[in-house]
């Protein structure tokens, strides 16, 4: 059994989920009720305390009236104690001890019944599990044997067959729970208003999953540690000396070994940053707001104010909330208060069941209205003497009974576990009766005035399926892939030589631009590699009229964004704008672009991120390969050979000033082009780009060499490793140098890559991830740069299936070059993949515009993408077969494998497959 709330006050508090009956809208006022005075002697139990040297803490009241005693074992272990993905452990453990144990295997429920006991349960909660029952004292030894079992003696008893018992017990526990109305609400708060480890997120009952995965070792340990002797206080109330049960106690307790020493985090009160709404539907009657606060903890001297507070607004006819909402109001039919004072921090809670057809939302504005009204002035003293009056004599009346909730027994023993002495609650209940107005209204406002959390729940809407006569066992088939219209590519150029590109849309009030010049990474050299990526990040970071921070504020003031890129061959300048915005836009853009300061501490600050950045790239294994693998395809010297971040050797070396020199001698407009896409007109646009542009010096870049390459630096038959120890996977790569754009087959290849490497069900991820489970995601690629195009798979996989992995590559590159043709159903496929994408292709702008810097760059026909869908759907599949065999070329492929070398290496020699040479992360050969 879950128990929500702990035992002292519990009836005075039980009283805030009372129903309420109507009474007339304009009841007399009750009589004025004075503040009731404190007698710490009225309310004392008259108790003696021991503790048995293995720890146990003995608890007796002596009360010959009745001959009973209540018995009450309460044990310093709850939820609170587990941890995620192992909870639901301590309420799953009560029910273990209802099962016998070592010395007594029969049932404890059967042994209660037997003896006549009453009043008798076990219940869970966050911080603690207890056991009670009232006994007849010609029955308590035989009850204190079976209690001293069930502590010292229950953990071998446990068998599978009764953990899979009492798992589907608890199982079905939490279904009927959660299948009540409002059944699944504490669940959802929890969750939500607590951080994920804080141990009050989840619910004492545990998770379906965690209760599933609990094993019987896992429970023998949990008992092995919580629940010693010294972890326990047996409390007995009733007709016996103190004397007389310690002995008793001792006989059958005392040689009980004592559990581990317990760390216990004393205090955890979370705080919100913000106010959290949350709504859920259930299948509920009706519409129920549930709002909560954190506040404080069992201990604290708030706790017992803000009880008072609780029952000011609500719990009686005449409290607040029920006199607003209930009865003058009519727009609920219920209202709650409570505090919940847990071990760690409480919370504070409203709940209101809205009348059927009251707005929530009202709802909720008078609740806020009243709790502010409450928090402003406080309590009236008239309200706190009455709910005081109320809660005494409600605590009085629960100390009429030995045992059970809230029972003398149920008290102590409560005192002594959450407050250290078996008169805590004295301390708790003279806190709440000498509160005046002042004092709680402080407390109110220490803790409600909060961020707080707020549920809604809402009856299920009554829902239905339609009748359909549509037979499922027929797929529907697929039309023809639409046309795909590619607007116009509108040219024009600047006086300076500024050439433009303007694709219209209209369908949103925005406009994108990209200044894409001729430069790129290409243009370094390899003594400074990384200076022209360097230099288009501190583009944006202050310009000769404005720092970094200004720039930021123009462009935020207009609703604009501007980033920068560098491609192998193109350096980008990219702008997004409003088009109402887009001339004072482009204005900031070309003041970016053209007049960048290079600021020395954003210089130095940029270099450093760099630096950090060329680190991570060499930690990443694909990183890695990226930046190794086309200097030992092109050679170093090569314009496309460096990585294009640089090394840590060459950017060391760069200065401000390369970074300026680079900028003059590559940004001339006779050598760029500005591609605008979006919700403009060429009438519009060129007068603003005149503006912003126009005054750029004409001139032209330096010429790049990279329409030919080196291509037989490696030419196949080597095979570099790279040790990356323990690593648990092996980054395989196969690459080869292949032809540069401008062949009749650049379309046909594109399918053909795309089946091979390029999507979820490729050729290269159906082997090696969907069929074989070696790697979670492979891909494969021909570059897409001016010059000569390098083919590349990349395959990460298990480190012990590296080898095996190797030959399904090389097996499948074989297969696209011409071993195994793309015909068939496959071809169908991709083509129909291909032809049905293009519809969703050129959805935004950047589509658009990643179209055109693409002829721009690779200096396409006019109408290659007006005409790009028609010339795909035309494609056959000799035409893919011709392409691919022209493409990919397999005798020429050089590896690389990123991995353990302890664990592969051996077997990789052992392929045979040509020279093996070990790099270090620089690509510098070891050995």
């Amino acid at each position: 059994m879950n128990k929500p709330l702990p035992t002292v006050l519990a009836l005075a508090l039980a009283l805030a989920f009372a129903s309420t009956s109507l009474l007339p809208a304009h009841a007399a006022p009750a009589a004025a009720v004075t503040s009731p005075s404190f007698d710490r002697k009225a309310y004392t139990i008259n108790h003696k305390k021991f503790v048995l040297p293995n720890g146990l803490t003995l608890i007796v009241h002596e009360d010959h009236s009745v001959p009973v005693v209540g018995v009450n074992m309460w044990y310093h272990v709850g939820s609170r104690n587990e941890k995620r993905g192992k909870t639901g452990f301590a309420h799953l453990f009560e029910h273990f001890f209802f099962n016998g144990s070592e010395n007594y295997p029969h049932g404890f429920r059967e042994a209660m019944d037997d003896l006549g006991a009453n009043n008798r349960n076990g219940t869970t909660n966050t911080d603690r599990t207890n056991f009670f029952e009232d006994v007849p004292v010609s029955a308590l030894e035989r009850t204190l044997f079976l209690e001293s079992d069930r502590m010292g003696f229950l953990g071998n008893y446990i068998s599978k067959e009764m953990l899979e018992r009492e798992r589907g017990v608890v199982q079905n526990e939490k279904r009927q729970g959660e299948n009540q109305p409002y059944g699944r609400v504490r669940n959802e708060i929890g969750a939500k208003m607590y951080p994920y480890s804080h141990p009050y997120s989840w619910s004492t009952i545990g998770s379906m999953e965690d209760l599933s995965a609990a094993s019987l070792e896992d429970i023998r340990e949990w008992y092995r540690t919580y629940y010693g002797p010294n972890n326990a206080v047996i409390s007995l109330a009733g007709d016996i000396t103190p004397e007389h049960a310690l002995e008793l106690v001792t006989k059958y307790f005392g040689a009980i070994p004592p559990g581990p020493p317990l760390p216990r985090t004393e205090k955890w009160i979370p705080t919100l940053d913000r106010n959290i709404r949350d709504e859920m539907e259930d299948h509920v009657p009706q519409v129920r707001i549930y709002r909560s606060w954190h506040v404080a903890a069992w201990k604290d001297a708030d706790t017992p104010r803000l009880t008072l507070l609780a029952e000011v607004l609500a719990g009686s006819k005449s409290a607040r909330l029920d006199r607003r909402l209930v009865y003058d109001k009519g727009l609920a039919t219920n209202v709650s208060t409570y505090v919940n004072d847990a071990e760690l921090g409480g919370t504070f809670n409203i709940v209101v069941t809205v009348k059927p057809g009251a707005d929530p939302l009202l709802v909720e504005r008078e609740v806020d209205a009243i709790v502010a009204e409450v928090l402003d002035k406080g309590p009236t003293d008239a309200e706190l003497a009455r709910v005081k009056t109320r809660t005494l004599s409600d605590f009085s009346r629960s100390l009429e009974r030995l045992g059970g909730f809230g029972g003398r027994s149920d008290v102590l023993a409560e005192s002594m576990t959450y407050g250290g002495s078996p008169d805590a609650y004295l301390t708790r209940l003279e806190q709440l009766a000498k509160a005046n107005a002042a004092e709680v209204k402080a407390a109110g406002q220490r803790w409600l005035r909060a961020n707080h959390y707020t549920m809604t729940v809402r009856p299920f809407a009554k829902l239905a399926a339609v009748k359909s006569t549509l037979d499922r066992k027929v797929l529907p088939g697929l039309g023809e892939a639409p046309d795909v219209k590619f607007p116009a590519m509108q040219r024009a150029q600047l006086k300076n030589g500024l050439k433009v590109i303007l694709l219209e849309r209209h369908t949103a009030p925005i406009v994108n631009a990209t200044l894409a010049v001729d430069a790129g990474a290409a243009s370094d050299t390899l003594a400074k590699a990384g200076a022209a990526s360097l230099a288009l990040d501190l583009l944006d970071k202050g310009t000769k009229t404005r720092d970094a921070f200004a720039l930021s504020d123009a462009l935020e003031n207009l609703g604009a964004r501007l980033s920068t890129g560098t491609a192998a061959d193109q350096s980008l300048v990219r702008l997004q704008a409003t088009s109402s915005n887009l001339a004072p836009s482009l204005a900031i853009m070309a003041d970016a672009a053209l007049a960048p300061s290079f600021p020395q501490d954003q210089f130095t600050l940029q270099k450093g991120r760099r630096m950090a950045q060329i680190g991570q790239e060499k930690a990443q294994p694909t990183s890695l390969a990226t930046r190794l693998v086309p200097g030992l395809l092109y050679g170093q010297e090569h314009a496309y050979g460096k990585p294009a971040s640089g090394s840590t050797q060459s950017v060391e070396g760069i200065t401000r000033e390369d970074l300026a020199a680079w900028h003059a001698a590559w940004f001339k407009p006779g050598s760029a082009t500005l591609i605008v896409a979006g919700d403009t007109t060429m009438d519009k646009l060129l007068p603003a780009l005149e503006a912003s542009f126009g005054g750029w010096k004409a001139g032209l870049a330096p010429a790049k060499a990279v329409a030919g390459a080196n291509a037989n630096v490696n030419a196949g038959r080597k095979v570099y490793l790279v040790d990356k120890p323990d690593a648990p996977q092996s980054t395989i790569v196969a690459a080869h140098l292949s032809l540069p754009y401008g062949q009749p087959e650049d379309l046909a290849v594109e399918p053909v890559m795309h089946n091979f490497g390029g999507i979820a069900t490729s050729r290269l991820n159906r082997n090696l991830r969907l069929d074989k489970h070696w790697s979670y995601g492979t891909s494969a690629r021909l570059t897409e740069v001016r010059g000569q195009r390098s083919f590349m798979t990349i395959a990460p996989v298990q480190t012990d299936k590296t080898v095996e992995a190797m030959r399904e590559v090389a097996k499948e590159v074989k297969g696209v070059a011409g071993e195994r043709p793309l015909v068939g159903t496959e071809y169908e496929s991709i083509m129909r993949n291909m032809t049905s994408r293009l519809a969703g292709r050129f959805e935004t702008l950047s589509a658009l515009e990643g179209a055109a810097l693409a002829s721009v760059n690779l200096n396409l026909p006019e109408d290659y993408w007006s005409g790009y869908s028609r010339s795909l759907k035309a494609l056959t599949p000799a035409q893919l077969g011709q392409a691919a065999g022209k493409f990919v070329k397999p005798d020429e492929v050089t590896w690389m494998v990123i991995g353990d070398l302890r664990k592969v290496e051996a077997g990789i020699r052992a392929l045979g497959w040509g020279e093996v040479v070990v790099l270090d992360q620089d690509g510098k050969p070891v050995r």
